[in-house]
């Protein structure tokens, strides 16, 4: 059992991105709506991106590989995608109104985990 709070976070913020890769395929027309919406174009290229991003960030906080630089990379991505969120919801704080604040916490906890790995 790891008994260290902060590899535990790791591990836990790593696996959050899978569902956001996951749906990369499964829900393809509605991530392209988001990315569209974000003004985030070529769409096709920013999903890629975002892919490539997400898979690092999962393998490195999960196995713990470059513990420190891919929660970095995780924070910087989540409080893009909290931008993203934020427009596209006209300025909406709450998570269930589609606003960014589940980004903005997930890249706290990121940042936390980059600072303390």
């Amino acid at each position: 059992m790891i008994d260290d709070p902060v590899r535990l976070l790791s591990i836990l913020c790593g696996l959050m991105f899978i569902p956001h890769s996951v749906a990369k395929f499964t829900a393809r027309q509605a991530v392209d709506k988001v990315f569209e919406s974000a003004g985030l174009r070529p769409v096709a290229f920013f999903v890629v991106v975002s892919l490539m991003i997400e898979i690092i960030a999962t393998i490195g906080l999960v196995f713990n590989v470059l513990q420190p630089y891919t929660a970095w990379l995780g924070a910087l991505f989540m409080l893009s995608a909290g931008a993203a969120s934020y427009k596209i919801s006209g300025g909406k704080w709450n998570w269930s109104l589609g606003g960014c604040e589940l980004h903005v916490f997930w890249a706290l906890c990121m940042v936390i985990v980059a600072i303390h790995g």
